[in-house]
């Protein structure tokens, strides 16, 4: 994402390498982040394991869910590396979407690019169960 020209709640906000910057089921969803500089996993909780879903880097954002639903957050951001971030408030997001129609295209496009991603991750894995399914001749 160019950050060129938007509105930050936040400039330069450091993480240093495996420090939460937000956890799973976090309550208090005030910021979004765009990575400025180094690398953040997203990852969730199965069970009592974590997998990480994805790794983010220089240029990528995220948070914005919670700041667009209102909901708790549904997966936890960890800092892979020391990061620079820069961070916006649900008020500093909801202006720059209303002034920059890049800003909301880009916001757009990655929405629908994650959602694309996880519907081809949910059929891969109905596909799987479905075929251990019939290896293991489990029914119900």
């Amino acid at each position: 994402m160019n950050a060129k020209g938007l509105l930050f709640t936040k400039k330069k906000v450091l993480f240093k390498e495996g420090e939460i910057i937000f956890k799973e089921d976090d309550e208090s969803c005030r910021e979004m982040y765009i990575i400025d500089s180094g690398r953040v996993n997203i990852v969730k909780k199965v069970g009592d394991a974590e997998a990480t879903l994805t790794t983010l880097d220089e240029g990528s954002f995220f948070g914005e869910m919670s700041l667009i639903t209102g909901n708790k957050r549904s997966a936890s951001a960890i800092a892979l590396t020391n990061c620079k971030l820069h961070s916006m408030d649900k008020e500093t997001f909801e202006f720059n979407l209303s002034k920059d129609i890049n800003f909301t295209r880009q916001i757009l496009d990655t929405l629908a690019h994650r959602l694309e991603e996880t519907d081809t991750n949910l059929k891969r894995h109905i596909q799987r169960s479905a075929r251990l399914s019939k290896v293991f001749n489990v029914t119900g």
